[in-house]
């Protein structure tokens, strides 16, 4: 069994395979990456809490200042999260398609659940955008069907990442895990023949 991806070595090879969508990827580098972005995101929901604090309180007290300070923290950490998802959007689709790969899957699934959402958000912007307080039986049961299949689609997508590696080599290359262990093994094949 090869060594197992470190903490700083797998936001080293998160950025080092910023596009990489062949070969395969563990299950620990992927689970060290999203550890990393909870690190990463932690400092800007802080600042979202302290500057709706601020707006509260300065707002509703009457304290202009304070109400404003606390709208440009809010301001200032939401753009952090967009700039950070902007960064680290093709990147995560990336690591997910190698973790697939890992498991022994195509990059199939990972791209239908990003389209999926991506055109359901579209589409419950329009249609919360005609009816805003969904009165028609057809917007709720539309918007349901949409929450359900993006849910499924999420729980489908992270039931794959808790997998372990596929022990063989496959169709995206040798297993990042086994791979010494199937190099010993081919060996003492190949010495037997």
């Amino acid at each position: 069994m090869e060594k197992k991806v470190g903490f700083k070595e797998a936001l080293k090879l998160f950025w080092q395979n910023y596009v990489n969508f062949k070969g395969r990827s563990r299950r620990s580098e992927y689970w060290y990456m999203t550890l990393w972005h909870i690190i990463f995101m932690i400092p800007a929901y802080a600042l979202i809490f302290i500057g709706m604090v601020m707006a509260i309180a300065g707002f509703g007290d009457n304290n202009g200042g304070v109400g404003t300070i606390g709208l440009i923290v809010l301001f200032l950490a939401w753009i952090y999260l967009i700039l950070y998802a902007l960064a680290t959007f093709i990147p995560n689709i990336s690591i997910l398609v190698r973790r697939f790969h890992d498991t022994g899957r195509s990059m199939l699934m990972p791209l239908i659940g990003i389209g999926a959402g991506i055109f359901g958000y579209i589409i419950l912007i329009i249609i919360s955008s005609m009816d805003p307080e969904f009165n028609s039986v057809v917007s709720i049961l539309f918007s349901l069907i949409i929450y359900l299949i993006m849910i499924g689609l999420g729980i489908y997508n992270f039931v794959i990442t808790l997998l372990d590696s596929e022990p063989n080599n496959n169709k995206y290359g040798p297993s990042p895990k086994y791979h010494s262990q199937n190099n010993h093994v081919n060996n003492q094949y190949n010495s037997n023949i």
